[in-house]
Order: C-alpha cells, then structure tokens, then sequence
C-alpha cells in the first residue's frame, strides 16, 4: 500500500495519525512515577482546585445555636496565573532533517516511519521536561521556571520550616537525633512521614555511620558497612519510613552543536544529590499528580480540527506546517503541565551538610 502524506508532502504525516502519539508518559525506570501519577483534565485550573481542597488535614466545623449564623470557612488559595504558564513546546525542522536522510540514502518510502518517530521523540522531550519538574517540586517544596522569558515560581505553600532542614551525614554525627527531629515536627503537624527520597550517595554515607552501625548491629557492627535491608528495616521500625527511593536517573538540560558539527549536550540529575526528602503518602502511595490540560494545539488549527470528540486525547500533541518563505516543513510537540502536591504538609526537605 502507498504511503499517503498529507497534501502530498513529503514528510507531512496526516493528523489523525499524530493524534495516536503523546500517550507514553510513565516510563518503567522512573523511581517517581510511583509517587506522582499523571493525569489528563479538560481545566487544569479547576482539577487543582478540587485536589488543594481535598487533601488538607480536616477542618472542624463548630456546634451553633438553632438560631445563629453559620461560620464561613474557605477554600486553599490556587495560584492561576502560575498554572496557565505551564505550556511546554519543542520544534524541529522536518526538511533539514529529511534532507540529510535521503543523501544518506533513505527512500520515500521509509521516510514515513522517520518523520514520524522524530515527533515521538519531540513528545518523549515535554515528557522529560514534566519529569524535571516533578523532581524539583521533591527537592525544593516549589518549582521555579526560567526559561523562554518566563520567570515565575509555582508556590505550592509548603512551610518554609519543612524546607530548612541540614542533615549531617558524616561518618561521626548523630544521623538518629536529626531524623528523629524531623519526624517529631511532621508529628506535631498531624503528617505520618511513610517514605523518603534521595541520591545513592547519601545512603552510602548513612550505611558508614557509626551511630547507625552501633544502633542497628551493637558495637560488634562498628566500622562495618551497614547491608540495604538492615538499614530500611531500622528506618522504618524507628521513624515509620516504609519507603526508600534513590534517584539517580540523568538528562540532557540543553544542546548546542560543537566545533566538529556534533551536538554537544549538558546533562543534569533529575533529583539533587545534595538533598534528602522525606514525605507523606496518601492511602493510595501517592504525594501528588501531574496535571496535563490542553495545548493551544488541542482545540486551536488544524489539531483542532482533527480531534476527535469523546474520545482519550493525548498527553502531549504532535503537529506539524510549512513556512512558505523559506519553504520548511515543522514537526512540534507541545502539553500543558504543571505537577500537583496534594498536602503542602506532606514534604520535609533537608540539605546534606558539606563535609570538610
């Protein structure tokens, strides 16, 4: 069967087919997706209104009189203006890139399949930009975005006495007292702490604590490297950390091409290495959820047009057009996103001290 392209261009993939891409979100490897579903919601705005008033600790009502006015209570102030500049976009110049593949030798034919994985790997790069923030809201309590003339901070009303946390790793320091501390502020905040999150090294710094491998396998163990499970078995009989997580997962932050014609890629941690987070779950194991709206592509242009009514709409959206002057066929990948928490009480956030 023929390849059919739209308007007969070369490349220009038919709509209904880009509608079939942008739904692979959740990716195996990603130790956070366990934490943070994903979501798709025709008003992102009023779905985080929802979750910011259904998730707080319980506010008591008052007894009245027959003949007396009710109390007026209120509802969690949303910051609207910050969610609405959760657009996240790429491009990339079809034409350029299929140039290069047909002197390599790529017939028209076997263009299709080309053209169409270079917009699910646009999709897969709002996926990781979405990934990004649902590790900095972990480690910092908000998300500051500065990027593309934005300069804005999402504010998610986390206390800023759960963020100012110092935890002191090393090899002589009493690790015990300073988790106890956390739990005993969570305590007092109505907050169960079931589970925490961090890098690789800062576990590796707590199995070489002395008061650790003392508490945990008598002075006998002093010196010795404490083992995983031994270690999660004391965290979660002492201070109910049901949960470890370590994330040491990386991406690329941003390209430039060299000297040599070669891209030259900067490559970041997800999750900070310097940070230790502990939080809350609710009954399902989840802290909060990645709310994903609609575009401008969604209900705007051809995409618009194309979609179809009542039926799943994608995460992320995939079009394309052509620029007549000069003449340049685009592929672009763009989701409106923004990561949700659903109790501002629920993260406790500390920084590892550095060792002298």
């Amino acid at each position: 069967m023929p390849i059919k392209y739209e308007d007969n261009i070369l490349g220009f993939i038919p709509k209904d087919e880009w509608l079939n891409v942008g739904f692979n979100v959740t990716r195996p490897n990603d130790p956070i997706d366990g934490l943070f579903g994903d979501e798709k919601t025709d008003n992102l705005t009023a779905k985080w209104q929802t979750i910011a008033n259904e998730y707080q600790i319980p506010v008591m009502a008052q007894f009245h009189a027959f003949d007396s006015e009710a109390n007026k209570t209120f509802r969690i102030p949303v910051d609207n203006h910050s969610i609405e500049k959760g657009l996240i976009k790429v491009k990339i110049n079809q034409s350029e890139r299929m140039r290069a593949l047909l002197r390599a030798g790529v017939q028209n034919d076997q263009m299709y399949d080309y053209v169409l994985n270079d917009g699910i790997r646009l999709a897969d790069q709002v996926f990781t930009r979405s990934k990004v923030a649902k590790n900095e809201l972990l480690a910092f309590g908000k998300i500051t975005i500065k990027e593309n003339n934005l300069d804005i901070d999402v504010d998610y009303g986390v206390p800023a006495d759960q963020t100012a946390f110092t935890l002191d790793l090393s090899a002589a320091a009493d690790i015990s007292a300073q988790l106890q501390a956390i739990k005993d502020l969570a305590d007092d905040k109505g907050v169960t702490i079931t589970g925490m999150l961090t890098s690789r090294k800062n576990i590796t710094k707590m199995r070489q604590n002395a008061g650790l491998q003392k508490n945990i396998n008598s002075n006998i163990g002093v010196g010795a490297l404490i083992r995983s499970n031994d270690l999660n078995a004391y965290l979660e009989e002492e201070f109910g950390i049901e949960q470890v997580i370590t994330n040491d997962l990386k991406y690329g932050a941003d390209s430039a091409i060299g000297a040599d014609g070669r891209p030259v890629i900067t490559t970041k941690r997800y999750y900070p290495d310097d940070k230790v987070t502990f939080f809350a779950t609710n009954p399902a194991g989840r802290i909060g959820v990645g709310l994903w709206g609609d575009p401008p592509e969604a209900t705007v242009g051809a995409l618009g047009t194309a979609r179809v009514e009542g039926a799943v709409s994608p995460y992320v959206y995939v079009d394309q057009w052509v620029t007549d002057d000069p003449k340049e066929l685009w592929t672009k990948a763009s989701g409106l996103f923004m990561p949700v928490l659903y109790n501002p009480n629920s993260l406790f956030i500390a920084t590892v001290a550095a060792e002298a």
